[in-house]
């Protein structure tokens, strides 16, 4: 692969350098020089990347399922994301990275009508609000 195929790849799953560096059990210093062209990429990275992809597809069907169960028992469905300097601690967020479980509260909002996505703190703010 070419250090701008990494990139496009990285980037339609949606994930970070940091991501994809952890899901790949590398660190991001590496995937940035691949993509920059500084080193070159190993052979096999074609495939890691499709095995990453492959698990991806399936948490985030699973996660969305799961989701959606959630939101449809809420008298006022709100689904909670991250922000980019956030890490939080469990399950698939952590293993995938705030952005996947974005997309993840995105594609479950289109399942459940009246749904709000918003961080903890805006959702804080809206209480208090209220």
């Amino acid at each position: 692969m070419t250090g701008a195929e990494v990139l496009c790849e990285r980037e339609s799953l949606g994930l970070t350098q940091s991501d994809l560096a952890r899901l790949l059990g590398n660190n991001a210093d590496t995937i940035r020089d691949w993509e920059r062209g500084k080193t070159f990429t190993p052979v096999r990275l074609a495939a890691q990347i499709a095995e990453v992809e492959a698990l991806l597809e399936e948490a985030t069907e699973r996660a969305v399922a799961e989701l959606v169960a959630e939101l449809r028992a809420m008298p006022r469905p709100r689904a909670v994301v991250y922000g980019e300097g956030e890490r939080p601690q469990q399950g698939d967020v952590e293993r995938f990275g705030v952005r996947w479980w974005r997309g993840v509260a995105s594609k479950a909002k289109a399942q459940v009508p009246g749904t709000r996505i918003g961080t903890q703190a805006d959702f804080d703010a809206i209480d208090r609000e209220a």
